[in-house]
């Protein structure tokens, strides 16, 4: 007998894809921004990359990320 999560889970599985791929369901209406569907970059410290940023937005991102990474170290 398997629990009521467990079913759930396995509804939602088929429903929406399987081993982890991303399965979209159609729809009516406008199309989606470029890029909405990608997944973002992984941003754990062993797949971080220091690349250079190509946009200012990036530059940014990269520059807040650094400041806000020193004040939780305390490193201020």
């Amino acid at each position: 007998m398997r629990s009521e999560a467990r079913a759930l889970l396995a509804q939602l599985t088929e429903e929406r894809g399987t081993d982890g791929v991303l399965k979209l369901d159609s729809q009516d209406g406008p199309d989606l921004p470029p890029g909405s569907t990608e997944y973002p970059p992984c941003q754990c410290p062993q797949h971080r990359t220091e690349a250079t940023p190509t946009s200012p937005a990036a530059s940014l991102s990269l520059k807040v990320r650094a400041v806000n990474e020193r004040s939780q170290s305390g490193q201020a």
